[in-house]
């Protein structure tokens, strides 16, 4: 009878080792097949958005520059893992690259760089992806990244946040006073300053949370705010220059993988998710100016604030800034070499 045990559990214990090495019929994640290169990679959003159908092309792209010898397995709708699970999971290696919005690297205090309050309004998206890409070279941020097992390979900056709100028009601090904002990252902190309730919410919350009444406003670039159909519930967008804060997104390859892989690989790689990220920045620069529009023509109210009235504001950024600074600097990080950096960067582009 023992006998008989030991051959049932040796069998069990086959069969979930061949489970787990199984990927739906692929190569696991960094193997071979056939002499060519398998990587996954995951998306918490649909392939038929806008987004995901650029984000698509990548598994072309880099079949194509490889000559064949490299491919991507692409896992969307978070198919592989839940948004909230893929900081996590690409460190373990769950996935070999995956899409990752600043919101989700709260985790990696140098990830303040691409959260950084802008008093006078945020750059335009290609200049302020050319800032983020070149910080990637001169601030702290992979070696932090790092820690967690995993390496930026790409990066773009997203359209400046706007705040969009139902029911009150916001053009003072004091507006901001009792109401509940729908907001991730550094302007969560901002609002909450300012002395509103800030309410993290997921993309597919965005329209139910302002319609239902569970938050007064949220803050969001244009192309969002159409996206999510929220000037259908929206009467007014405050306009915080060219944006409050430029929030980035960033595809992140689990560090093992990227090792095991050669430097012409490498190269491969970071080429396909930084011509993604190129496609995606002209998508948003054109959809941004269309998504405003849109906004004007379904009738809400959009208030551009003045520089006198941006001011009001500017103590509270000031005040999030130099506590993310130094949170990161206690922590043995160059944050303030990094703002510095981001600053002049910024300073220069508007000159």
């Amino acid at each position: 009878m023992k006998k008989l045990f030991a051959i049932i559990m040796a069998l069990s214990l086959l069969s979930g080792l061949a489970a787990c090495g199984s990927n739906n019929g692929t190569t696991p994640q960094g193997g071979d097949a056939d002499g060519q290169t398998v990587l996954t990679f995951a998306a918490h959003f649909s392939n038929t958005i806008k987004l995901g159908e650029v984000v698509s092309q990548a598994k072309e792209i880099l079949e194509e520059k490889s000559g064949g010898s490299m491919t991507l397995d692409m896992y969307f709708n978070e198919a592989l893992m839940k948004q909230s699970d893929t900081f996590v999971g690409v460190g373990q290696g769950v996935a070999d690259i995956a899409y990752l919005p600043s919101q989700n690297l709260s985790d990696v205090q140098m990830a303040g760089i691409f959260k950084i309050l802008f008093e006078n309004g945020a750059p335009e998206i290609h200049t302020m992806t050319d800032i983020y890409r070149s910080a990637l070279e001169n601030t702290d941020i992979q070696e932090n990244l790092a820690q967690y097992n995993m390496r930026c390979i790409a990066v773009r900056a997203l359209g400046g946040k706007q705040l969009c709100t139902s029911d009150k028009l916001v053009t003072t601090p004091d507006d901001l006073r009792g109401m509940n904002i729908g907001a991730n990252g550094n302007d969560s902190y901002f609002f909450s300053a300012c002395g509103a309730g800030a309410v993290a919410l997921s993309n597919a919350d965005y329209y139910t949370g302002l319609s239902n009444g569970l938050v007064d406003g949220i803050t969001n670039h244009y192309v969002s705010i159409t996206t999510y159909n929220l000037s259908e519930v929206a009467d007014y967008i405050t306009e915080f220059g060219s944006g409050l804060e430029a929030s980035a997104e960033t595809y992140m390859i689990n560090i093992d993988t990227w090792n095991g892989l050669t430097e012409e690989q490498q190269n491969w790689v970071t080429e396909t998710f930084t011509e993604v990220s190129d496609m995606m920045t002209e998508e948003d620069s054109a959809d941004l100016t269309a998504s405003r529009q849109e906004c004007l023509d379904s009738g809400i109210e959009i208030y551009t604030l003045s520089d006198e009235e941006l001011s009001a504001f500017a103590p509270y950024m000031e005040q999030v800034n130099n506590e993310w600074i130094e949170s990161a600097a206690e922590a043995g990080w160059d944050s303030q070499g990094a703002f510095d950096f981001i600053m002049s960067s910024v300073e220069a582009a508007q000159q």
